[in-house]
């Protein structure tokens, strides 16, 4: 491979915010590394766009070298305000303006944190297939093209919620949370895009009520991605419930009275208007209480991987950059040693355990029959559970 004489020190496998983030931090370290990455270079990132926190997300870029970059590639003012609906369409509370918390695009932040990267440091459609230990406990990759690789003195595992790295490390497992959102998009040429402009407007809309839930959001290139929330058994997609392939019938399914019927019809009419297909998104978390596992020679786990969540205090992608900012530091502090890892690890478990337990509480919240009136009283109170946390 050009510009690789040997095998590096340290093997980074997956690509997203953490892995990249982390390659980052060690290449302005000096660190040795090699990242892989299961997508192609020019495959863009799934996901809806992020907020990006001062001491983590923010403090990643800066230790990163790509600050001013991030800076050009997100956008702040109007971006960081989220409007709460309830289900009649009544806009009741809204929060973030003014705080520092720019929204940026998963593939701005791919482009941003590859500027920190050299080209030959990263092996692009490079999926994990499995991972085992030799016969003298050194993590062996089995590679999805045949391949093998191995001889790293660290094996950072960022290959996010199904992690194929995990199983090294702890027999703890992601939970489903008995939630998920289907979601689609309505794009600038959409007839309803107007429409959404004006009650959507730069940032994000929140809407609750009756039990269900829908969170919708401006992107880079100005289409709105839209995720429709309603509680489901985890087998959903594939229960023949509602054939996801048939869009007509999965719309009628969730314009059903008990789940977006009772919506002002306005607000049917983002359902209506999606974009299909309407993907399935499963939310699951790691159990807080399993994370503590014990050091692992020669591997960990960042962002997902470790820490899996479910989405309803916008930290995950702040906790897992910070995850980055930590580990590359304690092995600057005390060398690619278990000592370097037994450390990261201590000071990674309490955000996460904060961070997931937060939000499974804020969970409950959105899915509440009531709602929005509970989520505003939370919001307004001293019992904060969103936007309250940077990771420091």
């Amino acid at each position: 491979m050009p510009g690789l004489s040997k095998t590096p020190d340290i093997a980074i496998v997956g690509g997203g915010p953490a892995g990249l983030a982390l390659a980052g931090i060690l290449e302005r370290r000096g660190i040795d590394y090699i990242v892989y990455e299961k997508g192609a270079k020019d495959t863009p990132p799934r996901g809806g766009c992020l907020d990006l926190h001062p001491g983590s997300g923010q403090r990643a870029m800066k230790e990163a070298g790509v600050f001013e970059d991030f800076k050009k590639n997100s956008r702040d003012s109007d971006a960081t305000i989220h409007l709460v609906y309830d289900h009649t369409g009544q806009k009741v509370f809204s929060f973030g303006e003014g705080r520092d918390s720019p929204e940026i695009d998963r593939w701005a932040i791919r482009k941003v944190l590859l500027g920190a990267i050299p080209e030959h440091k990263i092996v692009w459609s490079k999926a994990l297939d499995s991972a085992e230990r030799d016969e003298n406990g050194r993590v062996v990759l089995k590679l999805a093209d045949g391949t093998t690789a191995s001889g790293y003195k660290l094996v950072v595992g960022a290959d996010g919620a199904y992690s194929k790295l995990r199983h090294l490390v702890t027999s703890a497992k992601p939970k489903y949370s008995g939630q998920l959102y289907l979601s689609g998009k309505i794009s600038p040429l959409n007839p309803f895009y107007a429409t959404m402009q004006s009650i959507g407007r730069a940032g994000s809309m929140i809407v609750m009520g009756k039990g269900n839930h829908m969170f919708n959001s401006r992107q880079g290139d100005g289409h709105y991605r839209i995720d429709i929330g309603f509680k489901a058994p985890e087998d959903f997609p594939t229960s023949g419930v509602v054939d996801l392939s048939n869009h007509d019938a999965v719309k009628e399914f969730l314009l059903q009275e008990k789940y977006f019927g009772a919506y002002a019809p306005q607000l049917q009419d983002i359902i209506r208007f999606s974009e299909v297909p309407l993907r399935p998104w499963p939310l699951y978390y790691m159990p807080p209480d399993q994370l503590n596992w014990k050091t692992s020679p020669g591997v960990t786990l960042i962002g997902d991987a470790a820490h899996v969540t479910t989405p309803f205090v916008g930290d995950g992608v702040n906790c897992s950059m910070r995850d980055s900012i930590i580990l590359a530091n304690k092995l600057k502090e005390f060398g690619i040693t278990e000592k370097a890892v037994s450390e990261y690890e201590k000071e990674m478990f309490p955000f996460a355990i904060d961070m997931i337990t937060r939000s499974l509480k804020s969970g409950d919240m959105f899915f509440e029959e009531e709602n929005p009136k509970t989520f505003v009283e939370v919001m307004q109170s001293d019992k904060r559970l969103v936007g309250t946390t940077d990771y420091v």
